[in-house]
């Protein structure tokens, strides 16, 4: 009917956009989104038919078009709840989470109990961090009794997981199987529910809803990553990366599977088998930054370096805004033994990406190789490196009580058998998460201690704004990260530095006999090497060691490892990365 009334009245806008709906329920979103725009053309001021267009280009994930076509539907109709809430989702599928939730609220404020928004207020208040914020909205929401089952579970997940923020995993882990006893086929629920196990140690039990996150959702690449790291650091070699071959034969073509493969490959040292699937990769994908630049990587590991640089070329060629392409070939330019043009890799690798440590640290690498004296001001180990004795908190005695309590509280922390594959350890375990401000109380005594070092070490700074340390300098800092590390016999930490810090740490906790004998460094911090083969002479730079109690800062772009140590006692450590207040 609607295709005999265009026929007679071809300008008919009404009859257009209603088309355009027709199509898009049909599942052809081309017609769709020609028909609206024709309807538009013909007659602008369509609210509705703006908030079609703009629902319609969300679905599609063309996201600026999306809130585009959104925001000129709300400027037509101020009061179009439904408008204010599809912007909400556009926005959050930008991450623009501040501005969703004022969308959100736009929405709220025109109908309090769309149950929609308030779900999707909850989702963006749990993405902001204020879980607790969120279990309001998600409570009151599910008191109004809504009759979907759909949008009870979504809801549930929704309240599970500001719990689950809230380290009330217990409530969080009955919430999820209560959204999942409500609609099974969520692999979202999956997912979500996996990470809580994963948090109450139950690790057999992550590991199949996982499995089920995969098997319900095949392309759902965090449940393969998170599947595969829980896999490593349990032992379990025998299924470890399996879930990407499993895929791959449902998705031949598809070059994001041996892609992800290849990046644990990488880590795992497996680098025959990495290069085979990131030259898979590069195949199924030819202009894949990714794929070419880590083949690089692989190929310069495999002493290669020619072949390396030409990968890492043919990145840059597709992508010539690529700092982390820039820093890689920056490496294997050094490993080559050309220091000139990895210096000038390196620039252009920082001029992209200004505060990237990484770069920092690989342009401190090229300085050095090429004899450039802007070295030494970048790395000045002897002050930049500073250790404090930190006091024990009150009521707690002497630092050596303190730090056996300390110790022994993080030992039900330390529940995996083996390290993690994506961190620098070697031969321990790394506790998951944020240590701090997660209801530690042993924890938090220290860490009051442990702001007064930081302070202390940020006040010592030169006014320099063109240094790479003292430029970022300011009173107001938070904690990026922080986790404890505890290393067995001849464990140790890799050389590395932390790309997302500013000031690193290493606070020692428990120490093995080891690292009291000054000949060997059995167990010692060591500043300066990078951790693949420059051509350097006396790489390693200074060296620090060890005290129960002692706090040790440096800036996170200063290369740093630990020397292995043997012995029956294990290295407890706890660290964390200091980054300058936003805004301050």
């Amino acid at each position: 009917m609607l295709s005999r009334l265009l026929s007679r009245t071809p300008d008919d806008a009404d009859a257009l956009q209603l088309f355009g709906v027709v199509c898009r329920m049909q599942g052809r979103p081309d017609e769709a989104e020609r028909l609206y725009r024709r309807s538009l053309a013909i007659s602008p001021d369509q609210a509705h038919v703006h908030h079609n267009l703009g629902h319609l280009l969300r679905t599609l994930g063309r996201m600026d078009e999306a809130i585009a076509a959104l925001r000129e539907a709300i400027r037509l109709r101020p009061n179009y709840a439904e408008a204010w809430l599809n912007l909400a989702l556009a926005q959050s599928a930008q991450d623009d989470h501040q501005a969703a939730e004022k969308s959100c609220r736009a929405a709220l404020r025109l109908q309090p109990n769309y149950l929609l928004a308030k779900q999707t207020l909850a989702a963006e208040l749990n993405q902001l961090g204020r879980p607790k914020e969120a279990e309001t909205v998600a409570r009151q929401s599910l008191a109004l009794n809504p009759r979907d089952p759909r949008q009870i579970a979504a809801l549930e997940h929704n309240l599970a997981m500001s719990l689950k923020m809230q380290r009330r995993y217990d409530e969080a882990l009955r919430l999820f199987d209560a959204a999942q006893a409500k609609v099974p086929e969520m692999p979202v629920v999956d997912y979500n529910r996996a990470n809580t196990l994963q948090q109450l140690g139950r690790f057999e039990e992550a590991a199949d809803a996982y499995r089920n996150a995969i098997a319900r959702s095949p392309l759902n690449f965090s449940a393969h990553r998170d599947l595969n790291r829980l896999l490593y650091r349990q032992g379990d070699s025998e299924n470890f990366l399996k879930s990407y071959d499993d895929v791959a034969a449902l998705y031949p073509e598809l070059p994001q599977l041996p892609l992800e493969k290849a990046s644990f490959l990488l880590l795992k040292n497996d680098f025959p088998a990495a290069r085979e699937a990131y030259e898979r990769a590069c195949g199924l994908a030819p202009d894949s930054v990714r794929a070419h630049d880590g083949l690089g990587l692989i190929l310069a590991r495999m002493g290669e370096p020619d072949a390396a640089i030409r990968e890492h070329e043919i990145a840059l060629r597709i992508d010539p805004s690529d700092a982390f392409a820039w820093r890689n070939l920056t490496e294997s330019l050094l490993r080559a033994g050309d220091a000139k043009t990895a210096l000038d890799a390196a620039a252009r690798s920082l001029a992209l990406e200004p505060q990237d440590q990484g770069a920092i640290a690989m342009w401190g690498v090229a300085l050095r190789t090429a004899g450039d004296a802007r070295e030494e001001l970048l790395n000045d180990y002897e002050n930049f490196v500073r250790m404090y004795e930190i006091a024990p908190p009150a009521g707690h005695g002497n630092a050596e009580n303190f730090n056996k309590a300390l110790n022994s509280y993080l030992d039900g922390l330390h529940r995996d058998r083996h390290e993690n594959i994506d961190q620098t350890l070697r031969g321990g375990s790394q506790t998951p998460g944020n240590l701090f401000g997660e209801n530690h109380a042993v924890v938090e005594l220290l860490r009051a201690r442990i702001d007064e070092a930081v302070a202390d070490y940020i006040a010592r700074m030169k006014e320099d704004p063109e240094h790479r340390l003292f430029g970022r300098r300011t009173r107001a800092f938070d904690y990026a990260a922080s986790w404890s590390a505890r290393l067995f016999d001849c464990g140790f930490h890799t050389n590395h530095v932390h790309s997302k810090g500013w000031i690193s740490s290493a606070y020692y906790v428990a120490l093995p006999d080891a690292v009291a004998r000054p000949d060997a460094h059995e167990g010692w911090i060591k500043f300066g090497e990078p951790n693949f083969a420059s051509g350097l002479k006396d790489p390693i730079r200074r060296m620090v060691q060890p005290q129960v109690g002692t706090l040790v800062l440096f800036p996170s772009y200063m290369w740093h490892g630990t020397v292995p140590f043997h012995s029956a006692q294990s290295r407890t450590s706890i660290a964390f990365d200091v980054v300058p207040r936003s805004g301050s």
